[in-house]
């Protein structure tokens, strides 16, 4: 399954903020307003909307690490491909428990270090390479992500891969199966509070 996916078969309705929705990453914020219009959209970003030519409603400006949000005021929260850019990850989980209602869902993804087209490029290559961008600061495993989650105060913490490598930007579906299942380009996870 797709992280897009992934995300839209577990989202619970209801006040749902989407971190980081700007950008080409909008695609996902067009598609709550979208499939969801009894619920209230929440954005979030460290950038203006107006350059980007969107007027989202209930946009803010502002950082993930300090959310603008009262305790306790979503259903669901939205952290796509966000958690990579921080060096303080656990303050960014932390501050995504505070504003979670209870039994709200927390759905996030972010490159996986153990995707197996990064494995084969440094096997036949020789070097590694950066996952992304420069911007990128700190990857994940599967077994890190479960655990700062947990220390946050998550239950019911689910983590998957997406299922695909990507060659020369092609994607190939993975088995889904065996460890392929954790494989994939991105960790995609959902967490309960």
């Amino acid at each position: 399954m797709n992280r897009i996916e992934f995300f839209f078969h577990h989202i619970k309705p209801g006040k749902i903020l989407d971190i980081g929705n700007l950008g080409r990453a909008h695609l996902i914020h067009s598609r709550l307003l979208r499939d969801y219009p009894e619920s209230d959209i929440y954005g979030l970003d460290t950038d203006d909307q107006a350059p980007y030519g969107h007027h989202f409603p209930n946009q803010y400006r502002g950082n993930a690490e300090d959310m603008p949000f009262s305790n306790e005021y979503f259903d669901t929260i939205i952290l796509g491909e966000v958690l990579e850019h921080t060096w303080t990850p656990k303050r960014m989980i932390d501050e995504c428990f505070r504003v979670l209602k209870p039994t709200g869902v927390f759905l996030l993804s972010t490159p996986n270090i153990y995707a197996l087209s990064r494995m084969v490029r440094y096997f036949f290559v020789g070097k590694d390479v950066i996952l992304g961008g420069p911007e990128h600061k700190i990857f994940f495993s599967r077994a890190m992500l479960d655990n700062i989650l947990k220390k946050a105060g998550f239950r019911e913490v689910l983590t998957l891969s997406d299922s695909k490598c990507t060659v020369k930007r092609n994607d190939f579906a993975l088995p889904s199966w065996g460890t392929f299942r954790f494989m994939g380009e991105h960790l995609v996870a959902k967490a309960i509070k």
